[in-house]
């Protein structure tokens, strides 16, 4: 069961696109090829049904900024921002990636 259900998109059948800043891409190619499989397919997932049950949603709050985090797996997380026709990814890694939470 998600703790967050992401708003529902009223045109679910489009799929948004994903903005990865260069830095992320980086931090993905030191991850092992089977960790690097499962985050390409969170985006997947992400891109096409942002409410699909493996991703279980956070929506969290810092400094007045709010943004969500998606499972990768029990130990790594995606983080992201809802934007108007893509999603802003601005962190991959741990559950608890220093300073975002």
């Amino acid at each position: 069961m998600p703790r967050f259900i992401i708003p529902p998109d009223p045109e679910s059948a489009a799929k948004k696109a994903i903005l990865v800043p260069g830095g992320i891409w980086e931090d993905l190619d030191s991850y092992d090829k089977n960790l690097k499989s499962k985050f390409i397919r969170t985006f997947k997932w992400l891109s096409r049904d942002r409410q699909h049950p493996s991703l279980r949603p956070e929506l969290i709050k810092r400094g007045g900024r709010a943004f969500y985090r998606v499972r990768v797996d029990p130990q790594y997380r995606i983080h992201f921002e809802l934007r108007s026709d893509y999603y802003l990814i601005p962190a991959i890694g741990p559950h608890r990636i220093e300073g975002i939470g």
